[in-house]
């Protein structure tokens, strides 16, 4: 064989390689990152290269701009696995939680709120702390904050979910209670014991479940369903 004929054989060798790796159906399953463009109603989602995806039940909340693993059977049909995770492994995720009351809205001033959630399918846990600060101001009426998801809805229009609550007095008295979150609501309150202010069982507000000032903070958890 000639240097020429060898030199043909060898390229075309490589073309046919090139053509394999490329081609799911000759190498078999594989997975790679991908970048979401696109989120299809069909609970697919396409890539900015162009791949058409079906969504696994646990990757809930696809968005234009995720970082995600996909993968491809051996006849070409893709899978989003999810998007990866962040930070320094925690699976627990920052946002801003609104405080608000069902009157006129409080102000954080120069108190400090921090609110963060992780997801386990439609399950989402929530954990709020809030410390009241000089320049805080309670407004009137209950107390509530925003959630990162709205919840589903129940059976029962008047059913809601329910987790732990606890309010401080600057270190001298703490106030264990409840929050409660409403069918279909993005919104958690939380309620005192009768026995927190000597009163009737209510919800939390400039007074309850003791009179608010700077220093004072509390904590919510909770685990509910999202819609």
């Amino acid at each position: 064989m000639t240097a020429s004929a060898r030199d043909v054989a060898a390229a075309v060798r490589r073309r046919m390689l090139d053509a394999a790796v490329a081609d799911p159906s000759v190498r078999g399953a594989d997975w790679r990152l991908a970048t979401v463009d696109t989120v299809g109603s069909d609970g697919t989602v396409t890539t900015t290269d162009g791949i058409v995806a079906r969504r696994l039940a646990t990757y809930l909340d696809p968005t234009s701009g995720d970082l995600v693993v996909i993968t491809a059977s051996g006849i070409g049909s893709w899978l989003a696995i999810g998007p990866l995770g962040t930070g320094t492994g925690s699976a627990w995720t920052s946002y801003a939680a609104a405080w608000s009351a069902s009157g006129t809205a409080p102000s954080l001033g120069n108190g400090t709120l921090s609110s963060a959630y992780t997801l386990r399918g439609d399950e989402c846990h929530v954990s709020i702390r809030q410390v009241m600060g000089s320049t805080t101001t309670y407004g009137t009426g209950q107390f509530r904050w925003s959630l990162p998801f709205t919840a589903a809805t129940l059976p029962n229009a008047a059913m809601f979910w329910t987790g732990s609550a606890m309010a401080g007095d600057a270190g001298t008295a703490y106030y264990p209670g409840i929050c409660r979150l409403l069918s279909g609501s993005n919104l958690v309150m939380c309620i005192n014991p009768a026995t927190a202010t000597g009163s009737s069982t209510t919800e939390w507000n400039a007074s309850r479940p003791h009179t608010w000032g700077s220093g004072d903070y509390l904590g919510l958890d909770l685990v509910y369903q999202i819609a």
